[in-house]
């Protein structure tokens, strides 16, 4: 270590333990928890991601190890929101309620350990997760919020190296950028709730993927991206639908593309992808409907198309409930998909926004939009790796059907958190290497040749 990087961290840790010591006596343990809670993580973090990011990978080393302060400092501003701003209205501080409760009983031996396994779904989930998090880290309210979001910061790890590993000749600089400092993912997926454990099984699912859709079979590959499946689908159903079936896009694409080795998938091979692929599907989408049917077990004999349409007609009422609602777009026919998609991912743009709390979504889809627009040829490009990254089209999928999914809400609140999880897609389709047309990819005329026709 240099000499001014030494001096760099004497005297970060003489600030931490000046502002630790002073959090201490004045404020309660609710705060000062999380100042002790943030080193243990970052000295857990920081091997890992040296690990992670080395060889050719090593240059988005500091860009990683930059994205974790970052993602506290997101996860302090969604707190201070929850809790100062809101008055504490917020989901979080159930889950917090029940996990320190538990745990402070598991402490007591009023309770066995077995008590904070986490099982059930949906807020049950959560709520013992949030326990057992709380018995190993303590239960400070800041804290527990820190460790959350250090669970959906190691979900955009994950995002990051698959899509560094299935995509080639992308942008990795510019996507691990996008991808640890979006405003979106440093804000939602940082505190006590589903959106960050979300954000990790999903990376989790994402990372496992990729392995599979690009023929890298190890052993750890299958189990890992079911793994990330099912906790996904025990905290939201629909989501793990929605990952498992842009795997299955991506696992039938495989079967076509060409990798940049010239290679097919074997029958064999193939045929494994797309069972076990399909058989996921099937488990989320089956779990997905109960969860979301509206009409409870009297509907589940009612044909899929009803209740697919029951359920979005449900979604639709539940989410004009609340402030900031606006007209989605209405589907009539599949030639009213690609609109609905587009307003769904690109809501609210920088005209519609109407106070403060949309001012930060409406900048980041028109800095991505800008991105878009001064990259065009990069969106042109997505098109044309999509015929040798089977990846892509997982990517691309998935993005679609959260577009069609969610163009029913009516809340802009609740559709910009549930997008801050697809944001990583979205940012991937504005790093892939910029599209050449076929004259500017020819190599030059050498000099020689040049002059000799300029002589004849």
């Amino acid at each position: 270590m240099r000499p001014r990087s030494e001096g760099l961290v004497v005297l970060a840790a003489v600030v931490y333990v000046v502002i630790t010591g002073w959090a201490m006596s004045s404020l309660s343990y609710e705060v000062w928890g999380g100042f002790v809670v943030a080193p243990i993580l970052t000295a857990i973090t920081v091997p890992l991601l040296r690990r992670t990011f080395r060889g050719e990978l090593a240059t988005l080393f500091p860009i990683a190890v930059g994205g974790l302060p970052a993602k506290f400092a997101g996860a302090i501003f969604r707190y201070w929101v929850a809790f100062d701003a809101y008055g504490g209205n917020a989901d979080a501080g159930r889950y917090h309620e029940f996990g320190r409760h538990l745990a402070g009983d598991i402490r007591s031996g009023a309770a066995s350990l077995s008590n904070i396994i986490p099982s059930g779904s949906g807020t049950q989930f959560v709520e013992r997760f949030t326990a057992s998090m709380y018995t190993i880290f303590g239960s400070s309210r800041l804290g527990g919020f820190f460790v959350f979001a250090w669970l959906a910061y190691l979900g955009s790890v994950l995002f990051v190296v698959a899509g560094i590993r299935a995509v080639p000749g992308l942008g990795r600089r510019r996507y691990a950028l996008l991808v640890f400092f979006a405003p979106s993912l440093l804000f939602w997926p940082s505190s006590i709730g589903k959106e960050s454990l979300l954000m990790l099984f999903l990376g989790i699912t994402t990372f496992g993927g990729a392995q599979l859709l690009h023929r890298r079979w190890r052993g750890w590959a299958v189990p890992i991206t079911a793994f990330g499946v099912f906790g996904a689908a025990l905290v939201r159903p629909h989501f793990a639908a929605i990952w498992s079936a842009g795997l299955v896009i991506g696992v039938f694409s495989s079967i076509f593309v060409r990798t940049p080795s010239g290679r097919r998938e074997s029958r064999f091979g193939a045929a494994l992808l797309v069972g076990f692929a399909a058989v996921v599907f099937a488990l989320a989408a089956g779990a997905a409907l109960r969860f979301l049917n509206p009409a409870g077990e009297k509907n589940d004999a009612a044909p899929l198309v009803d209740r697919i349409d029951a359920i979005f007609q449900d979604t639709e009422r539940r989410t004009e409930i609340g402030g900031s609602t606006f007209a989605p777009v209405v589907i009539n026919s599949p030639l009213d998909w690609p609109g609905a998609v587009a307003r769904t991912l690109t809501r609210p743009l920088i005209t519609e926004v109407t106070n403060f709390t949309e001012l930060l979504p409406g900048l980041e889809v028109f800095g991505l939009m800008v991105l878009a627009a001064v990259g065009w040829r990069r969106l042109v490009n997505v098109v044309v790796m999509m015929r040798r990254s089977p990846y892509l089209w997982f990517a691309v999928a998935v993005l679609v059907m959260f577009g069609l999914a969610f163009s029913t809400f009516r809340n802009l609140g609740l559709l910009t958190r549930q997008r801050s999880l697809v944001v990583p897609f979205i940012v991937l389709l504005v790093s892939v290497p910029p599209w050449k047309s076929t004259a500017s990819s020819r190599p030059p005329v050498p000099q020689s040749r040049e002059r000799s026709r300029v002589t004849a």
